[in-house]
């Protein structure tokens, strides 16, 4: 599986399919948020069952009225590393919009993510 199709995948994990953080993570998966650590615990995260906890009950504090896309996806077959933009609807109204930079393991699987969440969606 490429690396894109992994990015594709995350996307899909944030928009309620959990199952795919196993096949697309590494047992040793970490994330950074850049955003107050005190209003989570996701930068506790350190592999796969945790993210699907922690996607679940983000999900599940907006009711399940969230909905991820992908804007554009850099992914550098040289490096070990990719950078995902994406925006976020929340209810029917926001939209905010991400950067998401992975690293990944020597077995192809995401390692590493840093997500930063902005205040308005990223144009396409």
């Amino acid at each position: 599986m490429t690396e894109l199709r992994k990015l594709v995948l995350w996307n899909d994990m944030w928009n309620g399919e959990l199952a795919f953080a196993d096949e697309i993570c590494s047992p040793e998966f970490t994330i950074h948020f850049g955003r107050d650590v005190s209003t989570h615990n996701g930068d506790d995260i350190t592999d796969p069952a945790q993210l699907k906890a922690f996607v679940r009950d983000f999900r599940a504090s907006f009711d399940n009225d969230l909905e991820f896309t992908l804007v554009r996806n850099f992914v550098d077959p040289a490096t070990d590393f990719a950078v995902s933009l994406w925006n976020l609807r929340i209810g029917p109204d926001r939209i905010v919009g991400g950067i998401d930079v992975f690293e990944f393991d020597d077995a192809g699987r995401i390692r590493k993510v840093h997500s930063v969440t902005g205040q308005r969606g990223i144009p396409g």
